[in-house]
């Protein structure tokens, strides 16, 4: 039977190979005839063959196949980068690992907690394995794989979280900020009060929401439970387009206060309200305050015309908007546009950046030329001559404060204080030496103020004046001249520090000859002339003058003058004068 079957093809391939010139035109139509045959035979086989379902830890094993894989969708994140691209990239868990899918021209995405089937080519990109999906056939679930979701309240998390890690669960509360429509890592906080909160958790949204979600908004969200072991503390993750609004409950509008411009920056992406004067030149709108400073503002085409006609430059304005970085001007901007005006930005703060890099730190260095405009603190007093450092969330320490490594393009001439506010432009690189990402500043400008000088106490100790080491801070104490220069001196003690007075300081000449006063200036630590030891100095050193009539102040509280005035009884003549001429508030012929 095996010889009559082979008979046939065995008289086919002859009749290809023979060499005869009267059957040559018969044979190439034979091969081409054969050939389609095979190839037919191949897109067949590969369009009826099924992927193989693979667990997500044997991926390793199939690299650049076609595979399966079944398991629950833990996060996702829709076009990463922010550039408009039909991009998801999703992170399926199964009971053997989990799988980055990186899903191109996109259908509808299936919500946190579902039990899908993907599709995919297994890459091996640098040893770090994803699978890439094309298609809205790559996902398939039906509805019993939907989640089931538990309601819970803020305090039910509080009492006992890891009850609820790995499941999904929904809550409502307040947001602590404004979200920007476009913000594809944002961290805020979720509270059960606006104003007097007795629980708040840090809330991780990932993706962008679309619109912009107000400061105290009330929203609904469901997510996943997680403790951050770098920020040692609990956190939910959300989907920003998976944000439900509660438009029943309108937030209150804040208003800004002139005497707290360098606090501006925590309202970034807010509406906001500021009052003062609208100064209006070739067509450019500023709002001027009662301290001379001034912000921006960004009208709308009917607030031009309005002012045409009403003649509004130079009069008592409250303007009303969103409260941007603008690119173009370096400066904070109060948008009647809602934000949507030209070349405005709403500034991430560090804590979203850490959010941003420990989501999927691989990613972010895919794309090392992305810039991002961060609104942030220095964490320490920056020298002229340093180039790295770190920024923070906050303009004071807190508990559980985030800091990231930066490095600025080069030296300045000038330092930056401790918790002077910045807006930088940063792209993102991976520091060899130091092992960790690190932010590449390639611009920045200096914000509002830095905080005041902090108060040295001399009991306190080496130790604790270490944590305030190359900043400003202010030392009570008497000055006095040894043979290698000033020192202040503790009265009634051993205790001392050197100082480096500024020239014509107030602090050492004769009207304050052994005064007890407060000093003011750098506090830096140099070398010990004589012994192997680090000292103290204070740097720039001067006695407290804030009104600076060139008396110092603790003098003046001591002596019946005022320290907030240069001329304390109005007479004419300054403080200083006064002194000298004995005409003083205590004096004899005053």
């Amino acid at each position: 039977m095996k010889g009559i079957m082979a008979d046939p093809l065995k008289d086919i391939m002859l009749r290809i190979t023979d060499d005869n010139p009267e059957t040559r035109g018969q044979k190439l139509w034979v091969m081409f005839a054969l050939s389609l045959f095979l190839v037919a035979s191949l897109n067949w086989y590969a369009m009826v063959r099924e992927p193989q379902v693979v667990d997500i830890e044997d991926l390793v094993q199939h690299k650049n196949e076609v595979v399966l894989v079944e398991g629950k969708v833990i996060s996702w994140i829709e076009d990463r980068y922010g550039n408009g691209e039909d991009r998801v990239d999703l992170v399926i868990e199964d009971d053997t690992g989990v799988i980055q899918v990186r899903w191109y021209s996109t259908g509808e995405i299936p919500p946190i907690g579902t039990n899908v089937t993907a599709m995919g080519d297994v890459v091996d990109w640098n040893g770090r394995f994803y699978m890439q999906a094309t298609g809205s056939g790559a996902f398939h679930w039906e509805e019993k794989d939907l989640p089931t979701h538990q309601r819970v309240s803020i305090s039910d998390l509080a009492v006992a979280p890891d009850d609820f890690v790995g499941k999904i669960v929904t809550i409502d509360g307040f947001i602590s900020k404004s979200i920007s429509p476009d913000a594809v890592y944002t961290s805020a906080y979720l509270t059960d009060h606006p104003g007097n909160a007795a629980h708040q958790m840090q809330l991780l949204i990932q993706s962008a929401t679309g619109a912009w979600i107000e400061a105290d908004s009330k929203i609904e969200v469901s997510g996943m439970l997680s403790f951050q072991e770098t920020n040692l503390r609990w956190a939910f993750h959300v989907q920003g387009p998976d944000i439900l609004l509660d438009t029943s409950y309108q937030p209150q509008i804040i208003r800004l206060d002139w005497a707290t411009e360098a606090t501006w920056s925590y309202e970034s992406g807010s509406k906001v309200i500021l009052a003062g004067t609208l100064r209006i030149t070739d067509g450019v709108w500023e709002l001027e305050g009662p301290n001379g400073h001034t912000i921006c503002v960004i009208p709308t085409t009917e607030d031009m015309a309005e002012a045409e006609l009403q003649n509004y430059s130079g009069s008592i304005f409250d303007a009303e908007g969103r409260l941007m970085w603008s690119d173009d001007r370096n400066s904070w901007c109060i948008d009647a546009n809602q934000g949507m005006g030209q070349n405005l930005v709403d500034p991430m703060t560090a804590l979203s950046m850490q959010a941003m890099l420990s989501a999927d730190p691989a990613s972010m260095l895919q794309a090392p030329n992305t810039h991002y405009t961060i609104n942030t603190y220095m964490k320490y007093a920056f020298e002229p001559l340093d180039t790295e450092g770190y920024f923070v969330d906050s303009q004071t320490y807190t508990f559980g404060q985030t800091s990231i490594a930066m490095t600025f393009p080069g030296t300045r001439t000038e330092w930056i204080e401790s918790g002077q506010g910045i807006v930088a432009d940063v792209t993102i690189v991976w520091d060899d030496e130091d092992m960790r990402m690190r932010l590449m500043v390639n611009s920045y400008t200096l914000t509002g103020n830095p905080p005041p000088p902090a108060t040295m106490l001399w009991d306190d100790g080496a130790t604790q004046w270490g944590y305030s080491k190359n900043q400003f801070v202010l030392i009570d104490g008497k000055a006095a001249l040894h043979d290698d220069g000033w020192y202040l001196e503790r009265p009634g003690s051993e205790q001392s520090i050197k100082l480096n007075v500024l020239p014509n300081a107030i602090g050492t000449d004769s009207l304050h000859e052994n005064q007890s006063l407060t000093w003011h200036g750098r506090l830096v630590q140099i070398e010990h002339s004589s012994e192997l030891a680090l000292v103290f100095l204070l740097d720039g050193a001067d006695a407290l003058d804030e009104d600076g009539d060139r008396l110092a102040d603790s003098f003046e509280d001591a002596t019946g003058f005022n320290s907030n005035t240069i001329d304390s009884d109005g007479d004419g003549i300054n403080d200083r004068e006064e002194m000298e001429n004995g005409t003083g508030p205590n004096n004899e012929n005053s």
